[in-house]
């Protein structure tokens, strides 16, 4: 799966984090990013525009046009006015545009970290997943049953090193992978997990602070 970079500007991102704006859209005279690239269940990093991220979501439901002509533009924009927070003249402005992109937003949190990217002029961008400073993994009833975390997925060179967690109480743990396998060495988890009633499908997610040192924090399953 791709990781994406939306750059929108401050009051929008304000708006998709109070919950008003629910629905991404892109109108473009010409095939870009994210049309045709972007998949549901696929994580987007929500930049300020000549500022910094502010925010992430996952992409649901996307609803792609082509061929489109001025009044598709218009009825378009009437039609998903109020999920995308849109105005007439914005309409207006795209009326020219071909292509359409309308992107549902779930999962939406804020969050102060995205990738590190090329940066240009473009406002939309399509990295690898490995670039991703946030990783989610799904706890089983195995291991919140046997106390451990697996971060299956993770690649290679991660793996190869010694790896610090910095906890939500403020403790941090140096500790290292079994050999041959996605889990950590630190059996620490079990208190973690009893203090917040950790269920099978719930997650672990562990967000970089710098090479090999992630903030580990606990999240219930939506």
């Amino acid at each position: 799966m791709s990781i994406h970079v939306a750059i929108l500007k401050k009051p929008y991102i304000s708006l998709i984090l109070s919950g008003q704006k629910t629905v991404e859209s892109r109108l473009t005279k010409t095939a870009v990013p994210p049309l045709n690239v972007i998949k549901p269940g696929e994580r987007i990093f929500i930049k300020a525009s000549g500022g910094p991220f502010m925010a992430t979501a996952v992409a649901g439901l996307i609803e792609q046009y082509k061929d489109l002509k001025p009044s598709d533009i218009h009825r378009l924009s009437r039609q998903y006015k109020k999920a995308v927070c849109g105005s007439d003249e914005y309409a207006e402005l795209k009326k020219h545009s071909r292509f359409a992109v309308y992107i549902h937003l779930d999962q939406v949190e804020p969050l102060e970290i995205g990738p590190v990217y090329t940066k240009s002029m473009r406002a939309w961008h399509v990295l690898d997943e490995s670039l991703s400073p946030l990783m989610d993994f799904p706890v089983t009833a195995g291991a919140i049953r046997n106390r451990y975390v697996s971060l299956a997925g993770v690649s290679d060179n991660v793996r190869s090193r010694p790896v610090n967690l910095l906890l939500p109480d403020g403790q941090e743990v140096e500790t290292a992978f079994s050999q041959g396998k996605p889990i950590l060495k630190w059996r620490g988890w079990g208190a973690y997990y009893d203090k917040n009633s950790m269920h099978p499908g719930d997650i672990v997610r562990f967000v970089a602070a710098g090479p090999v040192r992630y903030r580990v924090s606990f999240r219930k399953q939506t």
